[in-house]
């Protein structure tokens, strides 16, 4: 178990992130075809399970934290190697599935959100094997409260885009702004 200092922040964790999955849940079971279906939707499917991972990778390291012991090390290394292996089994089902046939900026995207999560997998696998078996370490717990917020924050993003919401882009948001409303043809005047 974390001390008092972490206790309240995972608490609040795996309580978010449990009621999270549950709204991706929703958010899949309003279209399952488009993520269960056939391998036209193959972009859908991953972003499900690029959210999913990363929404169940904070649960878990979450719930560890809060367990009676020193577990937090070894439930966190099993969880980023279990991340790593996803990850990667990911990125090959999205080249299998015609990645590479799309233009340079989705592939481009494509690759850094696979790079990303295997880099933060791999932080979470060295800040875990550094604790050793105890959680009483403040700089690998404080690392694992961070990996938490960033999973929050990736998944989320991940299930947005799910359910059609458009991607962040700030320099296109600033440069690009909303078009200007279309100009309204006012009836003309009644002549009676």
């Amino acid at each position: 178990m974390v001390g008092e200092n972490y206790h309240d922040f995972f608490l609040a964790s795996a309580s978010a992130v449990g009621a999270l999955i549950g709204l991706l849940f929703v958010a899949i079971s309003v279209t399952p075809k488009a993520v269960t279906g056939r391998s036209e939707h193959h972009k859908e499917r991953l972003k499900a399970a690029t959210a999913m991972s990363a929404f169940l990778d904070a649960l878990v390291v979450s719930m560890v934290a809060l367990m009676p012991g020193d577990n937090l090390g070894t439930g966190s290394s099993i969880m980023a190697i279990a991340g790593l292996l996803s990850t990667a089994a990911l990125g090959v089902i999205g080249l299998r599935a015609g990645v590479l046939r799309e233009p340079v900026r989705p592939l481009f995207r494509w690759a850094l959100l696979i790079g990303a999560f295997l880099g933060l997998y791999a932080v979470q696998l060295v800040s875990a094997l550094q604790i050793n078996g105890t959680a009483s370490d403040a700089t690998h717990v404080k690392t694992h409260s961070i990996l938490v917020i960033i999973m929050f924050v990736m998944g989320i993003s991940r299930a947005w885009e799910l359910v059609g919401g458009s991607s962040p882009r700030l320099i296109g948001t600033i440069t690009h702004p909303a078009p200007p409303e279309p100009a309204r043809d006012d009836p003309a005047p009644d002549p009676t």
